[in-house]
């Protein structure tokens, strides 16, 4: 290998498929995430081209060459639920109205295929995206977005870059507060995982709530899964079968799921039990009788993470320091209903 060529600039796939006896096409698809190579081989290219560099430089190449701030990624775990689709919305409204178009990928939580996209975007030239990453998010993807203006949305990954979240924290110390004021002390939390930077923030605010209410937070039954709503079903059947008389459910697909379930007990809310919800969905205040929900202001969310990025977008055209790396709150609240009732004697 000649000092030239380990002079990281200088790497290219014409070095890598060389130095590994593969063609340039192999090294290309396997760099592209194509099933069209062995995975093991695949593995082995990447790792290899990892060494050398040549990652991190074709994502600095793609950003030099980056001349205007036409388009920016928007990369989410899910698309059907209000936490993703309305923020998009939204945020693409206020983007497009600077002057930059939001390309739009789902990795359905999957960090492999979140890997693929993030490399997919970058060799489009996007110049910057708003990310809220998968459950087990790969170092590689943290290491991409480290050379990108990144917000995060909903979730954190450990990256240095600003975050917009909602406040669940005190909200949800809020919901236990109110349920124990009823008189309830069988509370039962459905929420999704530590694993999860809201959903250990979620969990925070359920026991800090307990605490606060002389309740024992060991003692209260909970279920952690992924934010879909047919995990929300399942696991509000096993929380049923407890002694429960309230229970609070700590994300939106969840919530729809929980609900579901409770309509198909014969559950009368709020006699039998105590029902409290988060998100926004619009037929939660069409249900008889109207649920308490954690409301979460999804424009707010929406308007911050587009301000930011526009902001380190800027920042990065002008050499100025960016906005804030850590969390940026939006805050939410607790809209009661007729779904919360002191419990039966």
């Amino acid at each position: 290998m000649t000092a030239q060529q380990r002079r990281a600039g200088s790497v290219g796939v014409v070095d890598l498929a060389r130095e590994l006896g593969v063609s340039t096409a192999t090294v290309s698809r396997a760099l592209n995430g194509s099933t069209a190579v062995r995975p093991e081989l695949a593995e082995r290219i990447r790792a290899h081209a990892e060494s050398r560099g040549y990652v991190a430089n074709r994502l600095a190449r793609a950003l030099s060459a980056n001349t205007s701030r036409a388009f920016v990624g928007f990369v989410i775990p899910y698309v059907d639920t209000p936490a993703y689709s309305a923020v998009a919305a939204e945020c693409a409204r206020l983007l497009s109205a600077d002057g930059t178009q939001m390309i739009l990928t789902v990795t359905g939580n999957d960090p492999m295929q979140e890997l693929r996209q993030l490399r997919e975007l970058v060799a489009s030239r996007i110049a910057g995206l708003v990310i809220s990453p998968t459950t087990g998010v790969l170092d590689e993807t943290r290491r991409l977005l480290g050379g990108l203006p990144v917000v995060e949305l909903h979730r954190a990954s450990g990256i240095e870059a600003p975050g917009v979240f909602s406040d669940d924290e005190q909200v949800l110390v809020e919901s236990v507060l109110h349920l124990a004021a009823l008189g309830h002390s069988k509370i039962g939390y459905l929420g999704t995982p530590e694993e999860l930077s809201n959903g250990a923030v979620r969990l925070r605010g359920i026991r800090r709530g307990m605490d606060l209410a002389g309740l024992d937070p060991d003692t209260m039954v909970t279920r952690l899964c992924e934010p879909i709503h047919e995990n929300g079903y399942a696991a509000a059947v096993e929380l049923l079968a407890t002694h429960i008389t309230a229970l609070v459910v700590g994300g939106g697909s969840l919530s729809v799921g929980a609900a579901q379930a409770v309509r198909a007990d014969r559950r009368r809310v709020p006699d039998d039990l105590s029902l409290v919800v988060y998100g926004d969905p619009m037929w939660f205040a069409l249900a008889d009788p109207p649920l308490t929900t954690i409301q979460v202001d999804y424009p707010g969310l929406a308007r911050r993470a587009a301000q930011l990025l526009i902001e380190a977008l800027d920042a990065r055209h002008s050499g100025l320091a960016g906005p804030r790396p850590g969390p940026h709150l939006v805050s939410p609240h607790l809209l009661t209903g007729g779904s919360t009732a002191p419990p039966r004697s």
